[in-house]
Order: structure tokens, then sequence, then C-alpha cells
């Protein structure tokens, strides 16, 4: 199956209540080929350099089928 996979960075309580800050798009979204939603995250969580340099307890990945 194909699959869009993007991933977005949720601003903590503190950003959101002081700065008014939104998520923010980290990855744009990627078409993958997997067996399930869960694969193509995997698949492209693995492969993301955008996603290296992040606190992946703030990232979000987004799966929705093609």
């Amino acid at each position: 199956m194909l699959f869009w996979v993007c991933a977005i960075e949720e601003p903590t309580k503190k950003e959101r209540e002081e700065q008014n800050k939104l998520e923010s798009i980290i990855m744009q979204p990627r078409v993958v080929v997997a067996k399930d939603d869960e694969s193509a995250a995997i698949k492209v969580v693995e492969s993301a350099e955008e996603l290296k340099s992040k606190d992946l307890d703030k990232v979000q990945v987004i799966v929705r089928p093609f």
C-alpha cells in the first residue's frame, strides 16, 4: 500500500501558553510503500535526516493512506 508520512514538532505547554506557538512541520509529506501504517512510519523515521537533531518526545509522525 501507499502511505503519506510527515512529521510535526509539538510545542511544550509553556511555549503554547506564553508564546502562542503552534505545531510546526519538520518533515514534508513523503510517499512510502509499506504493508501497513506502522511499517510506513518506521521506514521514514529511520531514514529521515530532519528528525536526527530533534527531541523525539516532541515529534509526532502522521501516517495517512495515499
